[in-house]
């Protein structure tokens, strides 16, 4: 009985761990990672064209999502399009994409996202920004490529998906991953001066690239000098701890 009451737990367990697996949509994506450039995709103009044409050139920031999101997709679009006016890019020297994942989405809910996002920012900003749809599924299988995997709900007619923004070189390449609303136009303008192989940004900008790291928990880049001196904290902390340790086994001792 005993052992018909651990199989049954087991496999309980196992069918909850797998349900949760296929409830959870993957999000692991890695730096270095090569997204294909010759996929087509239709902007919100109408016009086709492939990712490296798209590109031509420049770094992007990429997000996946789908434009008639009632959630986390227009708020995560406008704080983008608000910070990059503030990071004192020139918005002709980068790109930023917005690919739909819901192969049903048209020409006209690209425009409509376009004009969302047009609250945010100013003409010269929006000219950077292309939202992308693509029929025969190519969305999905670019953000695969980027490590991330969505799950539909046909029941509410909605998608589960994670939400981040992908700097990406001018070559298609993940150069940094910032989660979805953490990061800052400081942020941002790093991490485009970080994915243009030296094309963007100022002396200072890249001054500061090599004395500083990228906090993933925060989606920020931190100088290096603040995470010395926080590993220099916990370090002290932890040998007065045992310092103190010590001196108390030595008096009972």
């Amino acid at each position: 009985m005993g052992k018909r009451l651990t199989a049954a737990l087991a496999l309980f367990f196992a069918v909850l761990t797998a349900a949760q697996a296929v409830e959870r949509p993957a999000f692991d994506p890695k730096i270095g990672a090569q997204l294909s450039l010759d996929k087509p995709f239709r902007d919100q103009s109408g016009a086709t064209a492939t990712l490296g044409d798209i590109l031509a050139g420049r770094p992007a920031l990429l997000i996946f999502g789908y434009d008639r999101c009632p959630n986390l997709c227009g708020l995560t679009q406008q704080a983008v399009a608000s910070d990059l006016n503030k990071t004192g890019l020139d918005p002709s020297n980068y790109r930023a994409l917005f690919v739909s994942i819901d192969v049903t989405e048209t020409q006209e809910d690209a425009a409509a996202a376009r004009a969302g996002v047009a609250d945010a920012t100013d003409a010269k900003g929006l000219s950077a920004w292309r939202f992308l749809t693509s029929p025969d599924g190519a969305a999905a299988a670019l953000a695969a490529q980027a490590g991330i995997s969505f799950d539909t709900r046909p029941r509410i007619d909605q998608f589960v998906h994670p939400i981040a923004v992908l700097a990406l070189t001018p070559g298609g390449q993940i150069a940094q991953v910032l989660p979805a609303l953490s990061f800052e136009p400081r942020d941002l303008r790093l991490a485009l001066v970080e994915a243009s192989a030296g094309k963007l940004g100022s002396v200072a900008d890249h001054v500061f690239l090599l004395c500083a790291g990228f906090d993933s928990s925060k989606g920020q880049y931190t100088p290096a000098i603040w995470a010395a001196l926080k590993l220099g904290a916990v370090a002290t902390v932890l040998a007065l701890a045992t310092a103190v340790l010590a001196l108390s086994w030595r008096r009972r001792a």
